[in-house]
């Protein structure tokens, strides 16, 4: 009886941390600006901003790559807020052919390539005869 016992407190006294660890405090957090325009040929633009500082803005439209079949969506905007710990962060981004292409405040950038490797590259790509001297089996892998 005693192990019961032992066994229904740690339940309970686990049941009870893990009902204060999953608590969210919800806020309504109102929108204090929102625009939305549309038209007949594939344009938008949106916006909005919260009262807790958030501001999102994009555009687009479609674009056509050179038929009815080729058609895509293109759109840029960007996106701002206060983390929490007080740093603002902003994000710009384009999606289009290309994928989508992200800059922002909090996003690493990798370091420019050394001009040494450029300009071997480039020395590469503007003589492709030069590959035909390869060891052989060096493509075979």
């Amino acid at each position: 009886m005693l192990k019961l016992l032992i066994a229904l407190s740690a339940m309970l006294a686990l049941a009870a941390a893990l009902g204060d660890y999953h608590q969210v405090e919800h806020k309504h957090i109102p929108i204090v600006h929102s625009e939305l325009v549309q038209s007949n040929d594939g344009k938008f633009r949106y916006s909005y901003e919260s009262a807790n500082g958030i501001q999102v803005q994009e555009e687009g439209h479609v674009k056509n790559l050179g038929s009815k079949d080729h058609e895509i969506n293109v759109a840029h905007g960007s996106y701002s807020y206060v983390d929490p710990h007080g740093v603002p962060v902003s994000v710009s981004y384009i999606a289009d052919e290309n994928g989508f292409q992200v800059k922002g405040s909090h996003i690493p950038v990798p370091p420019p390539l050394p001009h040494e490797l450029v300009e071997a590259y480039a020395k590469v790509g503007s003589h492709p005869e030069a590959h035909h001297d390869e060891p052989e089996g060096y493509g075979d892998i």
